[in-house]
């Protein structure tokens, strides 16, 4: 539709309580405990930059730091491992995937990923095709919509220098099992990575007992920190080529790029105040867990019973997920979350930057719609919104 067209549009769909419902927590979550604004706001008003320096003020920033990082370290269960900081959990995908691959060049190299995957999974696989040998072999979804193991384990070959898995979906909601996929990978001694972008604060994540090798996340999602915040966590041991180049603040003397972890792969000024932000929100998520998703499943659940009885919707997201999409028939995806968002309820429409899932479920042509609550989405916005879609399918 013309902009024009859209500003004369009547506004047929309105709130009765003239206040807007975010339902689009699985891009951005919107509620921040006040712990996070806190831990921010000391961080900004006393700025020093860590590790450049051997004053009082860099050194005691350098220490919020390594808090975060102890922090990080305790709620995923990763007592050994190195944690690196990152703007978001795409940054931290390209960092693992570019860091480890290219250690390859020259070498006949297979990487496993799958359907579910999001374009920071492929689109740096894709770069590195174009690179060096390297083929990419992709698992599609079974007849229930789930990526099996054993389609995994038919993929691996002596060639299989990583596989790739999507913790849980941000298409449908639907969850890989990287427990099951870690002890396959530990089987054949093939490295593993998670992308735990819409897990993270939502299942319990246990680095040790899941046999990953790389968790990649984002801070602004489900752990309740500031957006420009994310890390990657790496297993003990494992070496990772850097992406950027620059200053540590250590090894300051050489031209060379040092090679330990975490600085070899953080070059610049970190977002000191992002990662106390960020570390805050860990420490609250984590205490609780049980509460934040209890609350969003009892929302999906009241949204799915609603949804099943229009008989022009159409649900994709698995029973029990934590969002639900779904589309209307006759309609693209994109017009729906327009219609929505005229009446101040705000969610996704489109194809979710994941196009292997979208070709997997044959929802390329319209895009699908996703509903993702969050910690102070309620059970009545649950009815308002399911309401509100019983129209726009009139």
């Amino acid at each position: 539709m013309h902009e024009a067209d859209k500003k004369n549009k009547p506004k047929r769909f309105r709130r009765v309580s003239g206040r807007m419902i975010y339902l689009d927590n699985a891009a951005t979550g919107r509620y921040k405990p006040k712990t996070v604004f806190e831990a921010m706001m000391a961080a900004l008003q006393t700025p020093a930059n860590p590790g450049r320096g051997g004053h009082s003020a860099s050194i005691k920033a350098a220490g919020e730091v390594e808090r975060a990082r102890e922090c990080i370290k305790r709620a995923f269960n990763a007592p050994d491992c190195q944690v690196i900081f990152t703007c978001n959990c795409t940054e931290a995908l390209n960092i693992a995937i570019l860091g480890w691959l290219r250690k390859f060049k020259g070498q006949e190299s297979r990487v496993i990923c799958t359907a579910y995957d999001h374009n920071s999974v492929l689109r740096p696989l894709t770069a590195l095709k174009g690179e060096q040998d390297l083929t990419v072999e992709v698992v599609m979804p079974d007849e229930k919509g789930e990526i099996s193991v054993r389609a995994i384990r038919e993929k691996i070959t002596d060639k299989t220098r990583l596989v790739i898995a999507t913790h849980v979906s941000n298409v449908t909601g639907g969850v890989t099992d990287i427990n099951a996929v870690g002890a396959l990978c530990k089987q054949y001694n093939v490295p593993f990575l998670a992308d735990c972008a819409q897990s993270a604060g939502h299942l319990k994540i246990d680095m040790q007992a899941s046999g990953m090798t790389f968790l990649c996340t984002a801070g602004h999602k489900g752990l309740h920190g500031p957006q420009g915040s994310g890390f990657l966590i790496v297993k003990e041991g494992t070496e990772l080529l850097p992406i950027k180049f620059g200053g540590t603040g250590t090894e300051s003397l050489s031209i060379s790029q040092p090679s330990q972890m975490p600085e070899s792969l953080e070059s610049g000024t970190l977002n000191t105040p992002g990662i106390c932000g960020l570390r805050a929100g860990v420490e609250w998520t984590h205490a609780n867990l049980l509460e934040i998703n209890s609350r969003i499943k009892a929302f999906c659940a009241v949204l799915r019973d609603r949804l099943e009885r229009i008989s022009r919707v159409k649900l994709y997201s698995p029973p029990g997920s934590g969002l639900v999409t779904f589309s209307v028939d006759g309609m693209t995806s994109v017009d729906v979350a327009d219609e929505l968002n005229e009446a101040e309820i705000f969610v996704r429409g489109g194809l979710h930057c994941a196009p292997l899932a979208h070709i997997a479920l044959n929802t390329v042509k319209d895009g699908l719609v996703r509903v993702s609550p969050g910690w102070s989405n309620t059970e009545m916005q649950a009815e308002i919104t399911a309401s509100v879609i019983k129209n726009i399918a009139k």
